[in-house]
């Protein structure tokens, strides 16, 4: 059996909604052949320049079906 794989996603923002969701489903549908093991999610928030900045990091573990 091949390792996990690991794709993830980070966006540094003034918004409180990133894009995000839209990045993994389009990753997702690209990608139809992943299994998904494992989700992470990680936020911490920091003012730059005298505005709130949220930093989100999604981390997707998968393995590739093919890979099995």
């Amino acid at each position: 059996m091949k390792p996990l794989k690991a794709k993830i996603f980070s966006y540094c923002t003034t918004n409180i909604n990133p894009p995000g969701e839209l990045q993994i489903n389009q990753w997702l549908e690209e990608n139809p052949e992943a299994e998904i093991f494992d989700v992470q999610q990680s936020e911490s928030m920091a003012v730059h320049d005298g505005n709130l900045e949220r930093n989100l990091t999604i981390t997707l573990l998968y393995r590739l079906v093919e890979d099995q």
